[in-house]
Protein backbone atom coordinates (compact mmCIF):
# COMPACT_ATOMS: atom_id res chain seq x y z
CA UNK A 1 0.00 0.00 0.00
CA UNK A 2 1.51 3.23 -0.60
CA UNK A 3 1.81 6.12 1.68
CA UNK A 4 -1.12 8.18 2.65
CA UNK A 5 -0.81 11.85 1.70
CA UNK A 6 -2.20 12.53 4.98
CA UNK A 7 -2.50 11.30 8.29
CA UNK A 8 -5.47 10.29 10.61
CA UNK A 9 -4.31 10.92 13.68
CA UNK A 10 -4.12 14.83 12.48
CA UNK A 11 -7.22 14.65 10.91
CA UNK A 12 -8.88 12.96 13.60
CA UNK A 13 -7.45 15.19 16.26
CA UNK A 14 -8.77 18.35 13.57
CA UNK A 15 -12.23 16.85 13.33
CA UNK A 16 -12.42 16.40 17.66
CA UNK A 17 -11.86 20.52 17.96
CA UNK A 18 -14.22 20.91 14.86
CA UNK A 19 -16.45 18.58 17.39
CA UNK A 20 -15.78 20.78 20.65
CA UNK A 21 -15.64 24.33 18.60
CA UNK A 22 -19.11 24.11 16.57
CA UNK A 23 -20.77 22.02 19.63
CA UNK A 24 -20.02 25.53 21.30
CA UNK A 25 -21.11 27.98 18.62
CA UNK A 26 -24.61 26.00 18.94
CA UNK A 27 -25.03 26.10 22.29
CA UNK A 28 -23.52 29.36 22.71
CA UNK A 29 -26.34 30.95 20.07
CA UNK A 30 -23.00 32.75 18.33
CA UNK A 31 -23.92 33.73 14.97
CA UNK A 32 -24.25 31.63 12.67
CA UNK A 33 -21.66 33.44 10.33
CA UNK A 34 -19.05 33.49 12.82
CA UNK A 35 -19.45 29.95 13.80
CA UNK A 36 -18.86 28.79 10.08
CA UNK A 37 -15.50 30.83 10.18
CA UNK A 38 -15.03 29.31 13.70
CA UNK A 39 -15.73 25.73 12.59
CA UNK A 40 -13.70 25.86 9.61
CA UNK A 41 -10.70 27.72 11.51
CA UNK A 42 -11.26 24.36 14.40
CA UNK A 43 -10.85 22.28 11.70
CA UNK A 44 -7.94 23.64 9.02
CA UNK A 45 -5.58 25.21 11.31
CA UNK A 46 -4.54 21.63 13.67
CA UNK A 47 -4.89 20.00 10.94
CA UNK A 48 -2.58 22.41 8.87
CA UNK A 49 0.10 22.90 12.06
CA UNK A 50 0.26 19.31 12.58
CA UNK A 51 0.63 18.05 9.15
CA UNK A 52 3.97 21.42 8.72
CA UNK A 53 4.93 20.40 11.87
CA UNK A 54 5.22 16.58 11.86
CA UNK A 55 4.54 15.61 8.57
CA UNK A 56 6.48 18.93 7.08
CA UNK A 57 4.19 18.73 4.13
CA UNK A 58 5.96 21.90 3.03
CA UNK A 59 9.20 19.84 2.14
CA UNK A 60 7.45 17.35 0.55
CA UNK A 61 8.65 16.63 -3.21
CA UNK A 62 4.76 16.66 -4.79
CA UNK A 63 4.65 20.17 -3.49
CA UNK A 64 7.23 21.35 -6.50
CA UNK A 65 8.91 23.33 -4.41
CA UNK A 66 12.50 23.64 -3.32
CA UNK A 67 13.64 25.33 -0.25
CA UNK A 68 17.39 25.08 -1.18
CA UNK A 69 16.49 26.95 -4.34
CA UNK A 70 14.39 29.17 -2.75
CA UNK A 71 17.59 30.51 -0.42
CA UNK A 72 19.20 31.45 -3.62
CA UNK A 73 17.00 33.11 -5.55
CA UNK A 74 15.36 36.57 -4.66
CA UNK A 75 11.68 37.40 -5.45
CA UNK A 76 10.42 38.11 -8.84
CA UNK A 77 8.26 40.69 -8.66
CA UNK A 78 7.19 40.61 -12.12
CA UNK A 79 6.22 37.17 -12.45
CA UNK A 80 4.91 37.61 -8.50
CA UNK A 81 2.71 40.20 -10.35
CA UNK A 82 1.36 38.93 -12.97
CA UNK A 83 -0.21 35.53 -10.80
CA UNK A 84 -1.76 38.18 -8.75
CA UNK A 85 -3.66 39.33 -11.56
CA UNK A 86 -4.39 35.94 -12.43
CA UNK A 87 -5.34 35.25 -9.22
CA UNK A 88 -7.45 38.14 -9.11
CA UNK A 89 -8.79 37.71 -12.53
CA UNK A 90 -9.98 34.49 -11.57
CA UNK A 91 -12.15 35.80 -8.31
CA UNK A 92 -13.80 37.84 -10.70
CA UNK A 93 -14.25 35.24 -13.05
CA UNK A 94 -15.95 33.04 -10.89
CA UNK A 95 -18.08 36.24 -9.41
CA UNK A 96 -19.28 37.11 -12.88
CA UNK A 97 -19.93 33.55 -13.82
CA UNK A 98 -22.56 33.35 -10.65
CA UNK A 99 -24.06 37.03 -10.94
CA UNK A 100 -25.10 36.10 -14.86
CA UNK A 101 -25.87 32.62 -14.83
CA UNK A 102 -27.33 32.17 -11.69
CA UNK A 103 -26.70 28.57 -10.80
CA UNK A 104 -28.29 29.06 -7.16
CA UNK A 105 -30.98 30.89 -5.90
CA UNK A 106 -29.92 34.34 -5.61
CA UNK A 107 -30.67 34.29 -2.15
CA UNK A 108 -28.59 32.06 -1.21
CA UNK A 109 -25.52 33.83 -3.31
CA UNK A 110 -26.33 36.96 -2.10
CA UNK A 111 -25.23 35.40 1.46
CA UNK A 112 -21.86 33.75 0.21
CA UNK A 113 -21.16 37.14 -1.61
CA UNK A 114 -21.28 38.73 1.61
CA UNK A 115 -18.98 36.67 3.15
CA UNK A 116 -16.81 36.87 0.25
CA UNK A 117 -16.71 40.76 0.47
CA UNK A 118 -15.73 40.48 4.22
CA UNK A 119 -12.93 37.72 3.36
CA UNK A 120 -11.72 39.28 0.31
CA UNK A 121 -9.58 42.58 2.09
CA UNK A 122 -8.01 40.36 4.23
CA UNK A 123 -7.30 37.58 1.24
CA UNK A 124 -5.58 40.00 -0.83
CA UNK A 125 -3.30 41.31 1.49
CA UNK A 126 -2.08 37.68 2.73
CA UNK A 127 -2.10 36.51 -0.89
CA UNK A 128 0.95 38.89 -1.83
CA UNK A 129 3.56 37.77 0.36
CA UNK A 130 2.15 33.84 0.16
CA UNK A 131 2.17 33.72 -3.71
CA UNK A 132 5.65 35.46 -3.42
CA UNK A 133 7.18 33.20 -1.28
CA UNK A 134 5.69 29.88 -3.35
CA UNK A 135 7.01 31.70 -6.55
CA UNK A 136 10.10 32.17 -5.04
CA UNK A 137 10.47 28.19 -4.08
CA UNK A 138 8.74 26.77 -6.89
CA UNK A 139 10.88 24.55 -9.60
CA UNK A 140 8.60 25.52 -12.40
CA UNK A 141 7.16 28.92 -11.49
CA UNK A 142 5.09 29.46 -14.42
CA UNK A 143 2.19 27.84 -13.25
CA UNK A 144 -1.45 27.87 -14.16
CA UNK A 145 -1.93 31.31 -12.07
CA UNK A 146 1.00 32.57 -14.20
CA UNK A 147 -0.45 31.95 -17.57
CA UNK A 148 -3.98 33.19 -16.33
CA UNK A 149 -2.18 36.44 -15.49
CA UNK A 150 -0.73 36.72 -19.20
CA UNK A 151 -4.00 35.79 -20.75
CA UNK A 152 -5.54 39.08 -19.21
CA UNK A 153 -2.62 41.17 -19.45
CA UNK A 154 -2.83 40.12 -23.74
CA UNK A 155 0.37 37.96 -23.62
CA UNK A 156 -0.74 35.19 -25.76
CA UNK A 157 2.50 34.13 -27.26
CA UNK A 158 4.15 31.65 -24.32
CA UNK A 159 0.60 30.55 -22.43
CA UNK A 160 0.94 26.72 -22.00
CA UNK A 161 -2.65 25.59 -22.72
CA UNK A 162 -2.99 22.63 -20.55
CA UNK A 163 -1.67 24.45 -17.48
CA UNK A 164 -4.09 27.05 -17.92
CA UNK A 165 -7.12 24.89 -18.95
CA UNK A 166 -6.20 22.78 -15.42
CA UNK A 167 -6.17 26.19 -13.79
CA UNK A 168 -9.46 27.31 -15.28
CA UNK A 169 -11.16 24.05 -14.49
CA UNK A 170 -9.91 23.86 -10.65
CA UNK A 171 -11.42 27.27 -10.61
CA UNK A 172 -14.65 26.48 -11.59
CA UNK A 173 -14.65 23.29 -9.49
CA UNK A 174 -13.80 25.65 -5.99
CA UNK A 175 -16.20 28.80 -8.19
CA UNK A 176 -18.95 26.22 -8.26
CA UNK A 177 -18.99 24.04 -5.06
CA UNK A 178 -17.41 26.32 -2.53
CA UNK A 179 -20.46 28.84 -2.66
CA UNK A 180 -23.31 26.74 -1.96
CA UNK A 181 -21.43 24.60 0.51
CA UNK A 182 -21.22 27.71 2.82
CA UNK A 183 -24.55 28.31 2.14
CA UNK A 184 -25.54 25.08 3.46
CA UNK A 185 -22.79 25.17 5.98
CA UNK A 186 -24.80 28.25 7.81
CA UNK A 187 -28.28 27.09 7.20
CA UNK A 188 -27.90 23.89 9.09
CA UNK A 189 -26.06 25.84 11.69
CA UNK A 190 -28.36 27.71 12.08
CA UNK A 191 -30.82 25.19 12.23
CA UNK A 192 -29.12 23.27 14.71
CA UNK A 193 -29.69 26.56 16.84
CA UNK A 194 -32.62 26.48 16.70
CA UNK A 195 -33.66 23.50 17.13
CA UNK A 196 -30.95 23.11 20.10
CA UNK A 197 -33.66 21.46 22.47
CA UNK A 198 -34.43 18.87 20.59
CA UNK A 199 -32.02 16.67 21.87
CA UNK A 200 -34.03 16.98 25.43
CA UNK A 201 -37.36 16.45 24.09
CA UNK A 202 -37.18 12.80 22.46
CA UNK A 203 -35.21 10.08 20.97
CA UNK A 204 -36.87 10.64 17.76
CA UNK A 205 -35.99 14.53 18.00
CA UNK A 206 -32.43 13.77 19.28
CA UNK A 207 -31.39 11.66 16.33
CA UNK A 208 -32.91 14.05 13.60
CA UNK A 209 -30.87 16.57 15.44
CA UNK A 210 -27.69 14.69 15.74
CA UNK A 211 -28.05 14.17 11.91
CA UNK A 212 -27.79 17.33 11.18
CA UNK A 213 -25.09 18.11 13.57
CA UNK A 214 -22.95 15.11 11.63
CA UNK A 215 -24.14 17.10 8.20
CA UNK A 216 -22.72 20.25 10.00
CA UNK A 217 -19.44 18.64 10.91
CA UNK A 218 -19.40 17.62 7.22
CA UNK A 219 -19.98 20.38 5.47
CA UNK A 220 -17.21 22.35 7.92
CA UNK A 221 -14.45 19.98 6.60
CA UNK A 222 -16.07 20.22 3.07
CA UNK A 223 -16.03 24.23 2.39
CA UNK A 224 -12.08 23.84 4.36
CA UNK A 225 -11.57 21.87 1.37
CA UNK A 226 -12.27 23.95 -1.45
CA UNK A 227 -10.70 26.70 0.23
CA UNK A 228 -7.48 25.07 1.09
CA UNK A 229 -6.12 24.70 -1.91
CA UNK A 230 -2.05 25.37 -0.81
CA UNK A 231 0.73 24.14 -2.76
CA UNK A 232 2.64 25.43 0.49
CA UNK A 233 0.33 22.60 2.74
CA UNK A 234 0.57 20.21 -0.59
CA UNK A 235 -2.67 20.25 -0.92
CA UNK A 236 -2.94 21.84 -4.31
CA UNK A 237 -4.88 20.52 -6.96
CA UNK A 238 -2.56 18.22 -8.87
CA UNK A 239 -4.90 17.69 -11.51
CA UNK A 240 -8.97 18.24 -12.42
CA UNK A 241 -11.12 15.59 -13.46
CA UNK A 242 -10.88 16.26 -17.30
CA UNK A 243 -13.23 13.08 -18.42
CA UNK A 244 -17.01 14.34 -19.54
CA UNK A 245 -18.36 11.63 -17.75
CA UNK A 246 -17.00 12.33 -14.48
CA UNK A 247 -18.30 16.13 -15.11
CA UNK A 248 -21.99 14.70 -15.63
CA UNK A 249 -22.30 12.02 -12.97
CA UNK A 250 -20.94 14.13 -10.10
CA UNK A 251 -22.79 17.48 -11.43
CA UNK A 252 -26.33 15.21 -11.60
CA UNK A 253 -25.48 15.02 -7.45
CA UNK A 254 -25.67 18.91 -6.48
CA UNK A 255 -28.00 22.05 -7.16
CA UNK A 256 -29.22 22.46 -9.63
CA UNK A 257 -28.61 19.87 -11.47
CA UNK A 258 -30.23 17.48 -9.20
CA UNK A 259 -33.75 19.32 -8.90
CA UNK A 260 -34.14 17.38 -12.82
CA UNK A 261 -32.54 14.15 -11.91
CA UNK A 262 -33.63 13.55 -8.26
CA UNK A 263 -36.17 16.19 -8.04
CA UNK A 264 -37.90 15.39 -11.21
CA UNK A 265 -36.47 12.60 -12.87
CA UNK A 266 -35.51 10.04 -10.43
CA UNK A 267 -37.87 11.19 -7.72
CA UNK A 268 -37.39 8.49 -5.41
CA UNK A 269 -38.75 10.54 -1.49
CA UNK A 270 -41.97 10.52 -0.79
CA UNK A 271 -41.77 12.96 1.99
CA UNK A 272 -42.06 10.43 5.12
CA UNK A 273 -38.98 9.11 6.36
CA UNK A 274 -38.11 6.37 8.96
CA UNK A 275 -39.59 8.34 12.28
CA UNK A 276 -42.65 9.05 10.12
CA UNK A 277 -43.18 5.33 9.88
CA UNK A 278 -42.24 3.64 12.94
CA UNK A 279 -40.72 6.62 15.24
CA UNK A 280 -42.97 5.75 18.37
CA UNK A 281 -41.92 1.96 17.89
CA UNK A 282 -38.90 1.59 20.50
CA UNK A 283 -37.92 -1.54 19.19
CA UNK A 284 -37.61 -0.87 15.32
CA UNK A 285 -36.47 3.19 16.17
CA UNK A 286 -33.41 2.42 18.47
CA UNK A 287 -31.26 -0.10 16.54
CA UNK A 288 -32.74 1.63 12.81
CA UNK A 289 -31.30 5.27 14.34
CA UNK A 290 -28.08 3.26 15.53
CA UNK A 291 -27.57 2.12 11.79
CA UNK A 292 -28.38 5.48 10.61
CA UNK A 293 -26.32 7.20 12.97
CA UNK A 294 -23.45 5.04 12.73
CA UNK A 295 -23.73 5.26 8.58
CA UNK A 296 -22.89 8.90 9.01
CA UNK A 297 -20.22 8.13 10.89
CA UNK A 298 -18.29 6.41 8.80
CA UNK A 299 -19.50 9.01 5.91
CA UNK A 300 -17.53 11.74 8.13
CA UNK A 301 -14.47 9.22 9.00
CA UNK A 302 -14.05 9.20 5.02
CA UNK A 303 -14.48 13.09 4.56
CA UNK A 304 -11.99 13.75 7.25
CA UNK A 305 -9.47 11.32 5.96
CA UNK A 306 -9.00 14.15 3.13
CA UNK A 307 -7.31 16.19 5.59
CA UNK A 308 -7.30 19.66 4.04
CA UNK A 309 -7.62 17.69 0.56
CA UNK A 310 -11.08 17.30 -0.17
CA UNK A 311 -12.74 18.32 -3.23
CA UNK A 312 -15.06 16.96 -6.20
CA UNK A 313 -13.49 16.05 -9.40
CA UNK A 314 -9.47 16.88 -8.81
CA UNK A 315 -6.42 14.41 -7.68
CA UNK A 316 -4.83 16.26 -4.81
CA UNK A 317 -2.87 13.17 -3.41
CA UNK A 318 -3.47 9.78 -3.00
CA UNK A 319 -5.43 8.63 0.22
CA UNK A 320 -4.68 4.89 1.45
CA UNK A 321 -5.50 5.14 5.27
CA UNK A 322 -8.62 5.29 7.72
CA UNK A 323 -11.33 3.68 5.71
CA UNK A 324 -9.57 3.62 2.98
CA UNK A 325 -7.98 0.44 3.74
CA UNK A 326 -10.83 -0.96 3.89
CA UNK A 327 -12.61 -0.28 0.64
CA UNK A 328 -11.99 2.53 -2.35
CA UNK A 329 -15.07 4.16 -2.01
CA UNK A 330 -16.48 4.54 1.70
CA UNK A 331 -17.90 7.36 2.06
CA UNK A 332 -20.11 6.09 -1.34
CA UNK A 333 -20.73 3.05 0.58
CA UNK A 334 -21.72 5.13 3.77
CA UNK A 335 -24.15 7.85 1.81
CA UNK A 336 -25.78 4.38 -0.35
CA UNK A 337 -26.97 2.54 3.07
CA UNK A 338 -27.85 6.01 5.06
CA UNK A 339 -29.83 6.82 1.97
CA UNK A 340 -32.14 4.33 2.10
CA UNK A 341 -32.34 4.56 6.06
CA UNK A 342 -33.43 7.66 6.18
CA UNK A 343 -36.09 6.99 3.31
CA UNK A 344 -37.25 4.07 3.75
CA UNK A 345 -38.69 3.57 0.31
CA UNK A 346 -39.53 -0.41 0.51
CA UNK A 347 -42.58 1.51 2.82
CA UNK A 348 -45.31 3.23 0.62
CA UNK A 349 -48.99 4.48 1.29
CA UNK A 350 -49.43 3.71 -2.04
CA UNK A 351 -49.07 -0.12 -2.26
CA UNK A 352 -46.46 -2.46 -3.33
CA UNK A 353 -45.91 -1.52 -6.74
CA UNK A 354 -45.14 2.60 -5.62
CA UNK A 355 -42.79 1.52 -2.87
CA UNK A 356 -41.36 -1.30 -6.10
CA UNK A 357 -40.89 2.55 -8.21
CA UNK A 358 -39.45 4.14 -5.17
CA UNK A 359 -36.58 1.36 -4.58
CA UNK A 360 -35.87 1.37 -8.74
CA UNK A 361 -35.84 5.29 -8.40
CA UNK A 362 -33.20 5.00 -5.24
CA UNK A 363 -31.30 2.11 -7.33
CA UNK A 364 -30.64 4.21 -10.14
CA UNK A 365 -29.08 6.94 -7.95
CA UNK A 366 -27.14 4.45 -6.41
CA UNK A 367 -25.64 4.15 -9.76
CA UNK A 368 -24.83 7.60 -10.12
CA UNK A 369 -22.60 7.41 -7.43
CA UNK A 370 -21.34 3.94 -8.43
CA UNK A 371 -20.66 6.13 -11.61
CA UNK A 372 -18.81 8.47 -9.67
CA UNK A 373 -16.90 6.23 -8.59
CA UNK A 374 -15.53 4.62 -11.55
CA UNK A 375 -15.10 7.86 -13.49
CA UNK A 376 -12.69 9.07 -10.36
CA UNK A 377 -10.63 5.82 -10.84
CA UNK A 378 -10.09 6.65 -14.33
CA UNK A 379 -8.90 9.96 -13.10
CA UNK A 380 -6.87 8.51 -10.24
CA UNK A 381 -5.21 6.25 -12.74
CA UNK A 382 -3.16 8.59 -13.79
CA UNK A 383 -1.28 8.15 -10.19
CA UNK A 384 0.59 4.93 -10.54
CA UNK A 385 0.94 5.30 -6.40
CA UNK A 386 -3.51 5.08 -6.74
CA UNK A 387 -2.47 1.93 -9.16
CA UNK A 388 -0.62 0.13 -6.47
CA UNK A 389 -3.34 1.06 -3.90
CA UNK A 390 -6.04 0.08 -6.15
CA UNK A 391 -4.34 -3.29 -7.19
CA UNK A 392 -3.91 -3.96 -3.52
CA UNK A 393 -7.12 -3.25 -2.78
CA UNK A 394 -8.07 -6.05 -5.34
CA UNK A 395 -7.12 -8.33 -2.47
CA UNK A 396 -7.91 -6.00 0.68
CA UNK A 397 -11.24 -4.64 0.42
CA UNK A 398 -14.34 -5.57 2.43
CA UNK A 399 -15.90 -6.14 -0.49
CA UNK A 400 -13.13 -8.62 -2.73
CA UNK A 401 -15.70 -11.08 -2.33
CA UNK A 402 -18.06 -9.53 -3.77
CA UNK A 403 -15.73 -8.72 -7.20
CA UNK A 404 -14.87 -12.70 -7.26
CA UNK A 405 -18.64 -13.15 -7.83
CA UNK A 406 -19.02 -10.39 -10.46
CA UNK A 407 -15.34 -9.99 -11.40
CA UNK A 408 -15.60 -6.93 -13.51
CA UNK A 409 -15.99 -5.00 -10.47
CA UNK A 410 -12.42 -5.72 -9.95
CA UNK A 411 -10.15 -2.91 -10.37
CA UNK A 412 -7.60 -2.88 -13.82
CA UNK A 413 -6.08 0.47 -14.67
CA UNK A 414 -6.46 1.55 -18.02
CA UNK A 415 -4.86 -0.66 -21.22
CA UNK A 416 -2.08 1.67 -22.36
CA UNK A 417 -1.80 4.09 -19.79
CA UNK A 418 1.67 4.72 -18.31
CA UNK A 419 0.24 3.87 -15.05
CA UNK A 420 -0.96 0.80 -15.72
CA UNK A 421 3.01 0.40 -17.44
CA UNK A 422 4.34 0.90 -14.25
CA UNK A 423 1.89 -1.49 -12.30
CA UNK A 424 3.07 -4.34 -14.35
CA UNK A 425 0.42 -3.91 -16.87
CA UNK A 426 -0.02 -4.53 -20.81
CA UNK A 427 0.58 -1.56 -23.18
CA UNK A 428 0.20 -0.69 -26.71
CA UNK A 429 0.09 -3.73 -28.55
CA UNK A 430 0.18 -6.56 -26.37
CA UNK A 431 -2.45 -5.20 -24.56
CA UNK A 432 -4.93 -5.40 -27.79
CA UNK A 433 -3.13 -9.10 -28.00
CA UNK A 434 -4.33 -9.94 -24.50
CA UNK A 435 -8.07 -8.08 -24.77
CA UNK A 436 -9.42 -11.16 -25.89
CA UNK A 437 -7.75 -13.40 -22.81
CA UNK A 438 -8.25 -11.37 -19.77
CA UNK A 439 -12.15 -10.82 -18.90
CA UNK A 440 -12.49 -7.30 -18.61
CA UNK A 441 -12.19 -6.07 -15.14
CA UNK A 442 -11.64 -2.37 -15.66
CA UNK A 443 -13.40 -0.38 -12.78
Amino acid sequence: MPVSATNQWINLTGLAVLTVVSLGTIVGGINPAIALLLAMAGYAVPVAALEAWLLKVHRRPSTGLDWELARRRTVDWGRVRVKLIGLAGSVAAVAIAHWSMRFYVPADMALAGSLALIALPVAAIVAIPYVACVDRAMREPKDGCWHMGNLLLGRLGGIDRRALSDHLLGWAIKGFFLPIMIVYLLKTLSRLQANVAWPTESFVLAVRWLTDYAAALELAIVCTGYLCTFRLLDAHIRSPNRLLAGWVVTLACYEPFNRVVTGGVLRYASGRQWHDWFGDVPALAIPWAVALLASFAVWIWATAAYGLRWSNLTHRGIITNGPYRFTKHPDYVAKTIFFWLVNVPFLSEGGPIVAFKAMLLLGLINLIYFGRARMEERHLSEDPDYVAYALAMNERSVFRGLARIAPGLRYRPPAGSAAGAAAGQPTGSLALANAAAVPGERN
